[in-house]
C-alpha cells in the first residue's frame, strides 16, 4: 500500500533563527550550502541507476502487467525527478535550520493506539530503512562523532545524539522518506529505489563529513578535537537483537582481560575507544583477509590509503559486499580497526620520509595492504622487531629507496614476482620469512654488481692521477734537460708534446730509477745534440717504438722520428715550415689519458667549507651526497674516490655507474648554494626511523577522556 508523508519542506524555515550567535548563523548558511552543492551530484547519480534497475526489471518480467508498472514507474521518475532531488535537499536544509530543536518524535503528541493489519511490503521497507541507517552509522565512525561535537559546539547545547544528527543516517533516512513518497510509487519499487539510494549515496557520505569537519575546523570550531564514542541512548528505539559473539582471545574467555599492545594501547589513550554498534557481527580473521585481498587486487585509488576513514569505508562495504539488504552488518572489530589505523599511521609516516616522485612511494602504496594482512594475521607484528612481515617491509625499503631508481636496476622484475605471490598467497610468517630471503639475496647481487662497476671507475681514476703524476714527472725532467741545451721552438714543440708523453708512460710502467726509463732520458739527450746519436737506423727504431706506445701509427711515429732525429733536416732552412705545422698538430693532440687540453687558469683560494672538506675527505673519504636536479628532484650518490692531491672526487651512483666529477672547490661551492647536501650516516634503517616517530607521536598526544579541542 501507498503511505503518505507529511511535506516537510513546506513549513521549513528559510533562514537559520534569529536568536542564533551572528557567527552560527554565517556557518550555518555556508553548511547548507556546502550540502545543497555535494547532494546534487550523487542524487543524480541514484535516480539514473534506478531508472536502469527499472528496465532491467522490466526486461525480466514474466507478464506484460508488470512491465507496465515497470514502465510506468520510469515514465513517473522522468516527471517527477527534480522534484525528488529539490524535496531530498530541503529535508536535510530543514534539519540543519532546526539543530538543537527538540526531535519531532518527541514534540508529538501522545496517540491512541489502534490495532490493524500490516503491509508486509511496508514493514520490508522499514525493515531495510532500519538496517541501512545501521550499516552507514558503523561506516560513519569517528566523522560523525567529531561532526556532533562541532555541530554542538556551535549552537551550544551538549554533543548531538544520532537522531538529532542533520547529516547523520537517521537525517538521509527521513529524507529518503520525504521525497520518495511525493513519487507515488508502488510500495515494491521503494525497494529498487533504497537501494540505489543507499549504495551511490548513504554508502558514500564520507567526504561530505570531512568537506563540513574540515570547514568547521579552519572556521575556528574544534580545530584540534579528538573524538571519543558518543554514549548510548537510554531510550533505544527498540530492544536490539541477539548479537553473535566475536571470537575472544584466550585470556578474555578465561576471565582476565587481555594485555593490548604498546602501540594499541597508545592509541586507544589518544583517541579513545571506538564505537560499537547495536546491531551487527565483527567480521572473522577469514573474512578481513579476503576483503583486504579482494581490495589489494583491485589497486584502490591511493588517496583512499592514506585516509584510515576512507580505508575503513571501503573495508566495511568489501565485507558487506553481495549481502542482502536486511542482513546483519558486517565490522572489522576493535583490533581490526586499531590495525588498519596503525598501519596507516605508519605508512603515511614512511611516505613523508621518502622524497617527491620517489619509486619507494608508489611501492608503499603497493604493500600498504597486504602488510595490514600480515598485520591482522600476525599480532606480533606490533610487537617484535624480528617479526616476518616487518623483516620484509624492511628490505622492501631498502630495495626501493636504492636499487629501483634508473635505468639500470636488475631488480624490477624480481620485484614484481614478489609482489604478486605477497598478494596471491595467505599472509603466514613463512611466506614473509622466504619473500625476506629472496629479496635480501637479490639486493646482496645488486650491491655486489655495484661494488664491481664502481671499482672499475676508481682504479680508472686512480691510473688518470697516477699518470697525470708521471706526466708532471716527465715535463719537469725534459723541462731540466731542455734548460742545458736550448732547442729551436719547433725542436722544443716536438719534444714537449710528442717525446714529453713517452717519458711519462715510461715513467708510469717501468719506474724512475729503472734502466728503460734511463735509456729514454739518453735518447733525449741525443734528440738535442748533447750527446752523439750513434747508430741512427736504431735511434729511429727507439723513438718510433717510443711514440707507437702512446697511440701514434707507424707513418706519423716516423716522420715525427725522422724530423727529430734527422737534425740536417731539422736545421735546412727549406724545413722550418714544415716543423713548424707539425709542432702545430701536436700541440692540439690529447695525450695518453688526458680528457682535455690541460688549462692553466690560477687556483682558486679555497673557501672555510673547501678546507673543512679537504681536511676531512682526506681522512675519511667516501660518504653520499644528495643533488639537486635541474628539475628541482634530489638524487643520492657516493663518493668513491678523492684525490688529496688533486682536491678533486668522482662520484657514482647506486648502481656504481660514474656520474660526476668535481673539484673541491665547486663542491664547496655547490654545498654553499644549496645544490649538494652531505648525508649523514643513517643509524636506523626507514622503518625503525618511521616506527620511533609514530610511538613518540602517540606519546606525545595528551590521553583524555573524552574530546579536547
Amino acid at each position: 500500500m501507498d503511505v503518505e508523508q507529511p511535506d516537510r519542506s513546506r513549513s521549513s524555515p528559510v533562514a537559520p533563527p534569529a536568536h542564533w550567535p551572528a557567527k552560527t548563523r554565517r556557518l550555518v548558511d555556508e553548511i547548507r550550502q556546502l550540502c545543497r552543492e555535494w547532494l546534487s551530484g550523487p542524487l543524480r547519480t541514484c535516480l539514473a541507476d534506478f531508472d536502469r534497475a527499472l528496465h532491467e526489471h522490466a526486461a525480466s518480467a514474466r507478464s506484460h502487467i508488470d512491465q507496465q508498472r515497470y514502465q510506468a514507474t520510469r515514465q513517473r521518475l522522468v516527471q517527477e525527478r527534480q522534484a525528488f532531488e529539490q524535496r531530498f535537499i530541503e529535508s536535510i536544509d530543514h534539519a540543519l535550520l532546526e539543530l538543537g530543536a527538540q526531535p519531532a518524535e518527541a514534540r508529538a503528541q501522545p496517540v491512541r493506539l489502534t490495532l490493524s493489519l500490516l503491509d508486509p511490503i511496508e514493514h520490508e521497507m522499514t525493515a531495510a530503512l532500519d538496517q541501512l541507517v545501521a550499516r552507514s552509522a558503523a561506516r560513519g565512525g569517528p566523522l560523525l562523532v567529531e561532526l556532533s561535537y562541532r555541530l554542538a559546539v556551535l549552537i551550544g547545547t551538549p554533543p548531538l545524539e544520532s537522531e538529532a544528527m542533520p547529516l547523520g543516517p537517521q537525517a538521509m533516512a527521513r529524507a529518503f522518506r520525504d521525497s520518495s513518497a511525493a513519487l507515488g510509487l508502488p510500495a515494491e519499487h521503494h525497494l529498487l529505489l533504497l537501494q540505489a539510494v543507499e549504495g551511490k549515496l548513504i554508502q558514500g557520505l564520507t567526504p561530505l563529513h570531512e568537506v563540513v569537519n574540515n570547514h568547521l575546523a579552519n572556521a575556528g570550531i574544534l580545530p584540534r578535537l579528538r573524538p571519543f564514542p558518543l554514549p548510548r541512548s537510554p531510550r533505544p528505539p527498540r530492544p536490539p537483537r541477539p548479537l553473535p559473539a566475536a571470537p575472544a582471545p584466550a585470556a578474555e574467555t578465561s576471565g582476565a582481560p587481555a594485555r593490548p599492545s604498546g602501540l594499541r594501547e597508545l592509541l586507544t589513550r589518544q583517541r579513545g575507544p571506538r564505537p560499537v554498534s547495536g546491531h551487527a557481527r565483527f567480521a572473522s580473521t577469514g573474512e578481513l583477509d579476503a576483503a583486504l585481498a579482494n581490495l589489494s587486487r583491485r589497486r584502490v585509488d591511493p588517496d583512499m590509503l592514506r585516509r584510515a576513514p576512507r580505508l575503513r569505508e571501503a573495508l566495511v562495504d568489501q565485507l558487506n559486499a553481495g549481502q542482502p539488504i536486511d542482513a546483519v552488518p558486517i565490522l572489522p572489530g576493535p583490533d581490526a580497526d586499531d590495525a588498519l589505523e596503525l598501519i596507516a599511521r605508519l605508512f603515511d609516516t614512511l611516505r613523508r620520509q621518502q622524497p617527491p616522485q620517489a619509486a619507494a612511494r608508489d611501492l608503499l602504496d603497493r604493500v600498504q595492504l597486504p602488510v595490514l594482512r600480515a598485520a591482522l594475521a600476525d599480532e606480533g607484528f606490533f610487537e617484535h622487531r624480528e617479526q616476518p612481515a616487518r623483516q620484509l617491509l624492511d628490505h622492501l625499503l631498502e630495495a626501493a629507496r636504492d636499487w629501483l631508481e634508473g635505468s639500470e636496476s636488475g631488480l624490477v622484475a624480481p620485484l614484481e614476482q614478489l609482489l604478486e605471490r605477497l598478494d596471491r598467497e595467505p599472509p603466514t610468517p613463512a611466506l614473509h620469512a622466504d619473500l625476506a630471503a629472496e629479496l635480501e639475496r637479490q639486493i646482496a647481487q645488486q650491491q655486489r654488481k655495484a661494488q664491481v662497476t664502481e671499482r672499475r671507475h676508481v682504479e680508472a681514476m686512480q691510473g688518470r692521477e697516477r699518470l697525470e703524476q708521471a706526466r708532471q714527472r716527465a715535463a719537469d725532467l725534459l723541462a731540466g734537460q731542455l734548460a742545458k741545451a736550448p732547442p729551436r721552438a719547433a725542436l722544443r714543440a716536438l719534444l714537449e708534446h710528442a717525446w714529453s708523453d713517452v717519458l711519462a708512460l715510461t715513467l708510469l710502467r717501468h719506474g724512475e730509477q729503472s734502466d728503460t726509463f734511463a735509456r729514454r732520458l739518453v735518447i733525449t739527450d741525443q734528440l738535442l745534440g748533447r750527446l752523439p746519436p750513434g747508430n741512427l737506423d736504431a735511434l729511429q727504431a727507439e723513438v718510433v717504438a717510443g711514440l707507437q706506445q702512446i697511440g701514434m701509427h707507424g707513418e706519423e711515429a716516423t716522420a715525427i722520428a725522422q724530423r727529430l732525429i734527422g737534425a740536417g733536416a731539422v736545421m735546412q732552412e727549406g724545413e722550418p715550415a714544415g716543423l713548424t705545422s707539425l709542432a702545430m698538430r701536436l700541440k692540439q693532440r690529447h695525450g695518453p689519458g688526458e680528457v682535455a687540453p690541460p688549462t692553466h687558469a690560477p687556483a682558486p683560494v679555497p673557501s672555510a667549507e673547501a678546507l673543512r672538506l679537504h681536511q676531512r675527505l682526506g681522512r675519511h673519504p667516501g660518504g653520499w651526497f644528495e643533488f639537486v636536479q635541474p628539475d628541482g628532484s634530489r638524487v643520492s650518490r657516493k663518493l668513491a674516490w678523492y684525490s688529496p692531491r688533486a682536491a678533486r672526487g668522482l662520484f657514482v651512483t647506486r648502481h656504481g655507474q660514474r656520474a660526476e666529477e668535481m673539484s673541491l672547490a665547486d663542491l664547496a661551492q655547490a654545498i654553499a648554494a644549496g645544490k649538494v647536501r652531505e648525508v649523514p650516516a643513517a643509524n636506523e634503517s626507514d622503518l625503525d626511523r618511521a616506527w620511533r616517530a609514530l610511538t613518540d607521536s602517540l606519546r606525545q598526544a595528551t590521553p583524555i577522556p573524552g574530546a579536547r579541542s
